[in-house]
């Protein structure tokens, strides 16, 4: 806590997927169904790409596509099945649904910030019990349009009325994508190890923090004392 009493961050940013939950089996099928249209089989390795990135930046990287019409079909698709189907196929990680309740009733400005449009996200807050606890659900539009994260922090920014200079402000996440985005805007940043990131990715992203469990999230964002 602050000397004041207070938690030492006003505002706390979570990224949804790899933080809070495991959306991997629903993300799984839907793009595996997606690919398909495009005759393609996908790896377990190659699917564990699209853990986290906004889709469309995976299909250039990891199989050369980048015509619009092509990645219209594997994005039609994608929705097509995610959104009407797998969805609510995921976990949440342990004592997080705890921690986000904790911070809530500390009086700790809760705010969403992911890649995945904010209307299925506020979805899946809801699902989970824990929509009410979120002031705002920044994420992107299902025209594809803001997936780029500190575009996302930008909007969350904007509409709370809050940034670096005004509050103090950390964010959750469990990609170096989420660092680099904080790092963006001047913010503090929390890499948490349970999540999608590859072998390596969180060791030199220059994160404020870095923990490997909930209790130790606990600690940063609601220390004793």
């Amino acid at each position: 806590m602050t000397q004041n009493g207070e938690p030492p961050y006003e505002v706390v940013l979570l990224d949804l997927d790899g933080t809070i939950i495991d959306s991997e089996p629903g993300v799984f099928t839907a793009t595996t169904a997606a690919l398909s249209v495009l005759g393609i089989v996908p790896t377990q390795t190659e699917l564990a790409e699209f853990m986290g990135p906004p889709l469309i930046e995976v299909m250039p990287r990891l199989y050369g596509i980048s015509d619009p019409a092509e990645i219209q079909r594997f994005f039609d698709r994608y929705c097509e099945v995610y959104f009407h189907g797998t969805e609510y196929e995921f976990d949440t990680y342990p004592g997080m649904l705890e921690l986000i309740t904790s911070l809530a009733s500390a009086g700790v400005r809760l705010v969403l910030a992911t890649a995945k449009p904010h209307e299925s996200a506020t979805r899946i807050l809801d699902h989970a019990g824990i929509g009410g606890l979120f002031e705002f659900v920044a994420g992107s539009e299902t025209d594809r349009s803001r997936q780029d994260k500190a575009e996302v922090l930008e909007h969350a920014f904007t509409t709370i009325d809050a940034d670096g200079g005004t509050h103090r402000i950390v964010m959750v996440g469990d990609r170096a994508l989420d660092v680099r985005a904080a790092r963006a805007h001047g913010v503090d940043s929390i890499a948490v190890d349970w999540g999608y990131a590859a072998p390596g990715e969180l060791d030199d992203c220059g994160c404020t923090h870095r923990v490997q469990t909930a209790a130790q999230l606990r600690a940063l964002l609601l220390p004793a004392g």
